[in-house]
């Protein structure tokens, strides 16, 4: 039978695996969904030009683990691609067990630009 922090930390590596696939395919949501599935608590914490989800789950009153996920806006160009970060935190008590960061770069929109085909134009 594991102990509680075993468990924390199983729980811990489970997430860290998502958060590299999330990276690995671009896709945020693969991280934030595994963490529902593992009963974390799901709080909004967008702010300004970022969106941002926190999941926390508390195994015993001293052990804690909380991953923040967050999708900032790079509007230094008209190229500028987000970022989306994960951060994800093991704690026993008031120490600092485990930290856990990846992050990547979204792929870019297209500009809009007009398109003529046959007599027809449109905007992509």
């Amino acid at each position: 039978m594991l102990t509680s922090i075993e468990f924390a930390n199983e729980v811990f590596e489970e997430l860290r695996v998502s958060i590299n696939q999330a990276c690995k395919e671009r896709y945020w949501f693969i991280a934030c969904r595994n963490a529902r599935v593992l009963g974390f608590s799901q709080t909004d914490v967008s702010c300004g030009a970022a969106y941002g989800q926190c999941f926390e789950l508390q195994i015993e009153p001293d052990i804690y683990l909380s991953l923040t996920y967050k999708s900032m806006e790079c509007t230094e160009t008209l190229t500028s691609s987000d970022v989306t970060r994960f951060e994800l935190t093991l704690k026993h008590g008031d120490e600092l067990i485990k930290v856990y960061q990846n992050e990547f770069e979204e792929a870019p929109l297209p500009i809009a630009r007009p398109v003529r085909h046959r007599g027809y134009s449109a905007t992509i």
